[in-house]
């Protein structure tokens, strides 16, 4: 039997970029050995389990939405042998050596429509966090959200540079 080990909110309402139409996005962490990820849409709610090796593996390689899961300041803790067992582990973890991907997904939204953009600009507040601390908060204080924001009214080259991302070869 499966056991869950922790969920959070995820996407907008995890960043603080939700509206009034925005779906919730929830990502489960369980003790699966399973290599692929679930998912499934219920109404509105868009969910994403994934095992424990499968999420170690994506936080550690750079994927932005595994490492958000992993630092997620609403991550709820399952009362489970699993969730106990991985808990201390998962708490002290520090995230390096993922630059390059989140670089590479900064320029590509870079050149996006506005919501595109403005995960360009949360990505790289993101990514200067990683860079300093091995860890990052996903969920942007109002500060940030206006900044994303005002930023992501530039768009391609000028976005690029302004985020510090660095050209591509």
């Amino acid at each position: 039997m499966t056991e869950e080990i922790f969920t959070t909110i995820h996407g907008s309402r995890l960043y603080g970029f939700a509206h009034e139409g925005s779906d919730r996005d929830v990502f489960t962490v369980t003790d699966s050995p399973a290599r692929k990820a679930r998912h499934r849409k219920v109404g509105h709610e868009d969910h994403l389990t994934v095992g424990i090796f499968h999420f170690l593996d994506l936080a550690t390689s750079g994927s932005h939405q595994s490492v958000e899961a992993l630092f997620s300041p609403y991550k709820v803790w399952a009362d489970t042998d699993a969730a106990r067992q991985y808990r201390v582990m998962l708490e002290s973890i520090r995230v390096g050596g993922v630059a390059e991907k989140f670089e590479r997904t900064i320029r590509k939204f870079c050149y996006g429509d506005f919501k595109r953009r403005r995960h360009a600009c949360r990505l790289s507040l993101a990514l200067d966090s990683l860079r300093l601390h091995g860890h990052m908060n996903p969920a942007l204080n109002a500060w940030q959200i206006d900044w994303c924001t005002r930023t992501a009214e530039i768009e391609g080259d000028d976005l690029a540079r302004a985020l510090y991302v660095k050209e591509t070869a």
